[in-house]
């Protein structure tokens, strides 16, 4: 009984995070960050253990969009934290097992990983804080070496982040690291390069800005034959990239990344019957998964699983008003590149998962299966035990009946409650079949970037955005004053309004 409770209350759990994910998102659109904030901090769900790392990431992104750049960095180092350590309690993953993932603490993404250290990096960069802005960058290269060797036998298709290196680069530049920072550019430039040529990677073409960035830095630190191979291969249309007043690194996220919903999918096993071989086979799909002989054997053979239906998590794309950008400075005109489309490496960091996570679903159907035979074997029991009653009752003709009319009513109850609770858990593993859903909310879907040179003195930035049809939508304009070096900014547009973070924080 303790146990179904524990799955009602499992599934009134589930339901508060797609209501607390709408009024969120409604209040990201709308830019009332204060209000979005109010909803993290407020909300039971957000305090639970499980959910901690969700409560600091969103919290994180949004202090950084308000212009509290050290605050953000407080919440960020927090979540950091907790991913270090997010190992799950055996204890909830037995739960898990027999109810669904979301009683386990959350598990970042790949991608989550790397826009920890992208905004915590982007947060010091603007502080001028050059050499925490380095740290940044050391565990930046940790965490791309960890998606690198997620799978050693089968390498992943998302298996290295190009945003991750770019602002390694950028760290390691402010630092006058020359050498890292070529190093770094090249990891990004070498994720395009294939048999010799230039190819997408994850959906993105390689940004103009980023081959000028390889062959400028191979210029500046004598790879004569870095920089003449690269020059062939990549042909940079490369403007003049300083200013004497130095440069802007111009970061621009666009819109609101994708959410995970669930994905049902049906599966009929097939039997091999001269052997202990077996499959799950989705026909709409051609997928197909082929259980090993050890889990047949733990599972009794999935005794009594035919047609069965798996929730298993798919990341689903939202609208956003904004598409292009173009950056206006004494000098002239240049395009905000993309970097990385979020809502296609959301998708394939599931696709590279998608054979793992059915397993896992498969498994947890199995187990709840097993346990729904176990409460529907009170009846069976009850029925077995008749016949060695019978012979003890045959003492004295009174007594006999007495016995058997309080039997019966035991039997009768015995047999409903066996029914009972057979048929609550077919209705509880049915509702408690459920993806984990749960994701980090705030990330923008898109990721542009481009240097723009300065002259001394005071720079006016004019940013002019674009929707789908190329129609003009919104501008807005930073002031910035070029005394030298490197200066780093960025504008977020969860929506068409513009956010620039460091408003708040910093005076040119």
């Amino acid at each position: 009984m303790l146990y179904c409770l524990s799955l009602v209350w499992i599934v009134s759990s589930c339901a508060s995070f797609e209501q607390y994910r709408l009024l969120y998102n409604d209040k990201l659109e709308q830019s009332d960050l204060e209000g979005a904030a109010r909803i993290i901090e407020k909300k039971n769900f957000y305090q639970k253990d499980r959910n901690k790392v969700l409560y600091y990431l969103e919290l994180g992104a949004l202090a950084r969009m308000q212009g509290k750049l050290e605050e953000s960095n407080e919440y960020l180092n927090q979540a950091d934290y907790l991913i270090e350590d997010r190992r799950a309690s055996l204890g909830a993953q037995g739960l898990a097992m027999v109810s669904n993932p979301r009683v386990l603490p959350y598990r970042t993404e790949y991608f989550e990983n790397i826009a920890v250290h992208y905004l915590k990096s982007l947060n010091y960069l603007e502080l001028n804080d050059v050499s925490a802005a380095r740290v940044e960058a050391r565990r930046t290269n940790i965490r791309l070496q960890e998606l690198n060797d997620a799978v050693p036998d089968k390498p992943l298709k998302y298996h290295d982040d190009v945003l991750g290196h770019i602002t390694m680069g950028l760290s390691y530049e402010m630092n006058g690291e020359w050498n890292d920072a070529f190093i770094a550019y090249r990891n990004a430039a070498d994720l395009f390069i294939e048999d010799g040529k230039v190819r997408p990677y994850m959906g993105v073409n390689m940004p103009e800005q980023l081959k000028c960035d390889l062959v400028r830095l191979a210029r500046q630190i004598g790879f004569a034959n870095e920089e003449s191979y690269y020059s062939r291969l990549l042909n940079p249309r490369c403007e003049n990239e300083e200013g004497q007043g130095g440069t802007l690194a111009l970061f621009w996220e666009n819109g609101q990344g994708p959410i995970k919903v669930e994905n049902i999918l049906g599966f009929n096993l097939f039997r091999n019957s001269s052997s202990s071989e077996l499959s799950f086979v989705n026909n709409s799909t051609g997928l197909e998964y082929d259980v090993g002989p050890e889990d047949y054997n733990r599972y009794n053979g999935f005794t009594g699983v035919n047609n069965i239906s798996i929730a298993l998590p798919a990341f689903r794309n939202r609208d956003y008003p904004l598409r292009s950008a173009k950056v206006t400075y004494p000098g002239g005109v240049r395009q905000l590149e993309m970097i990385e489309d979020l809502n296609e490496v959301a998708a394939q960091s599931l696709r590279d998962r998608f054979h793992r996570e059915l397993a896992t679903a498969l498994l947890r159907l199995a187990a709840k299966e097993a346990v729904e035979a176990s409460l529907r074997s009170i009846e069976t029991k009850k029925k077995d035990s008749k016949e060695e009653e019978k012979e003890e009752q045959k003492e004295g003709e009174e007594k006999k009946k007495e016995e058997d009319k309080e039997k019966k009513k035991e039997d009768q109850y015995s047999d409903t409650a066996g029914q009972i609770l057979g048929g609550a858990m077919d209705i509880l593993n049915a509702i408690t079949e459920r993806a984990d859903i749960r994701s980090w909310q705030s990330l923008p879907a898109e990721i542009f970037y481009q240097r723009i040179p300065l002259k001394k003195g005071l720079n006016e930035i004019k940013v002019t955005f674009y929707n789908q049809y190329n129609q003009r939508t919104e501008e807005h304009t930073l002031t910035l004053e070029g005394q030298g070096g490197l200066i780093v900014r960025n504008l977020i547009t969860p929506d068409a309004r513009v956010i620039q973070p460091t408003e708040k924080t910093i005076q040119p």
